[in-house]
C-alpha cells in the first residue's frame, strides 16, 4: 500500500518551512484566498492528491479558500482558473459542486458600439 503524502497547510507552517517550500514551488508564495490565508501551492497540492479536488467546492472542503467572510467572492475566480489550468481542461467545465452546477455558462462581454459599426461597414 503506498504511503499517503503529508499534508502541507502553508498558514501552519513555521517560518523557516514557509521559506523552504517557496524556494521549491513559488506558487506557495502567492496568496489566492486572503480570507483564510490560502496560497496557490495549497490549492495545486490538493488538485493533485489521489482524491484530489475537481470542483470550485472540492477546493473549498479541503483547504478552505473560499470558506472565510467574502465566501469565494475573491477568490472564486482564480481557484477556478487554477482547477482548469491543473486540470486541463476548459474554465467553462468547471463547476461549482456536482454535475450541472457550472458557474459559467457563456460570454458576458455586449458587443461594443464600435464592433456593431466595424461589422456593418464590412
Amino acid at each position: 500500500m503506498a504511503e499517503r503524502r503529508q499534508l502541507i497547510r502553508f498558514i501552519e507552517a513555521s517560518v523557516e518551512e514557509k521559506q523552504r517550500l517557496m524556494k521549491k514551488d513559488s506558487r506557495y508564495g502567492r496568496v489566492i484566498c486572503r480570507c483564510e490565508s490560502i496560497t496557490e501551492g495549497d490549492i495545486v497540492d490538493m488538485i493533485h492528491r489521489n482524491a484530489g479536488a475537481r470542483t470550485v467546492d472540492g477546493v473549498k472542503r479541503r483547504v478552505r479558500a473560499g470558506a472565510g467572510r467574502c465566501q469565494g467572492g475573491f477568490c472564486a475566480p482564480r481557484v477556478m482558473e487554477i482547477l482548469a489550468r491543473e486540470l486541463a481542461v476548459d474554465i467553462t467545465t468547471i463547476v461549482k459542486d456536482n454535475e450541472g452546477s457550472y458557474l459559467l455558462t457563456g460570454e458576458t462581454k455586449v458587443p461594443t458600439l464600435l464592433t456593431n459599426l466595424e461589422k456593418a461597414t464590412n
